[in-house]
C-alpha cells in the first residue's frame, strides 16, 4: 500500500507541468552585461543594481526576477553544459550582489533556453504582485 502511495506521487510529479511566477505587468529594472565567457561584472553594473535596489524599496508587493536567455548550441553537449554553468554563475553573482545590499523583496531567477541569437546579460524585472483584495460577486 505504501509502495502504491509513493510511486503515486512521483508520478504525479514526473507528470505535472513546471511551475512558473505568475507575473501580470511586469517592468524592466534593468540588465548585467558580462563580458564573453566571464560571470564577473564591471563597476557600472554595480551601480544599476545599487540603484535598483533603492527603487524596489519604494515598491509595494511584489518580487524581483532574474532571467537569462540561454542560446542553445546544437549537438554540442559539452558546450551545452558550459553555457548553463556560465548562466547559473552569473545569475548567482547577480543574486549575491542583491543579497548584500539587503533587498527586502522575494527574487526569482530562471533561465530561458531558447534564445534567438547569443545573449550575455541577466535582464532585472520587477514583478507587483495582483491586488489579494476580493471583487463582490454578482447573482
Amino acid at each position: 500500500m505504501m509502495r502504491a502511495i509513493a510511486l503515486s506521487t512521483v508520478l504525479i510529479l514526473l507528470l505535472s507541468e513546471p511551475v512558473m511566477a505568475s507575473c501580470d505587468g511586469q517592468q524592466q529594472l534593468g540588465q548585467v552585461d558580462y563580458p564573453s565567457n566571464s560571470s564577473y561584472f564591471n563597476a557600472k553594473a554595480s551601480a544599476k543594481l545599487d540603484e535598483i535596489t533603492k527603487e524596489t524599496q519604494d515598491k509595494g508587493d511584489g518580487y524581483l526576477v532574474l532571467e537569462f536567455n540561454l542560446f542553445k548550441v546544437a549537438g554540442d553537449k559539452k558546450q551545452q553544459q558550459y553555457d548553463m554553468w556560465l548562466a547559473n554563475r552569473r545569475i548567482d553573482r547577480v543574486k549575491q550582489y542583491l543579497s548584500k545590499l539587503h533587498v527586502a523583496k522575494p527574487i526569482v531567477t530562471r533561465i530561458k533556453t531558447a534564445a534567438a541569437a547569443e545573449q550575455r546579460q541577466v535582464e532585472i524585472l520587477w514583478c507587483a504582485q495582483p491586488s489579494t483584495t476580493e471583487q463582490p460577486v454578482n447573482h
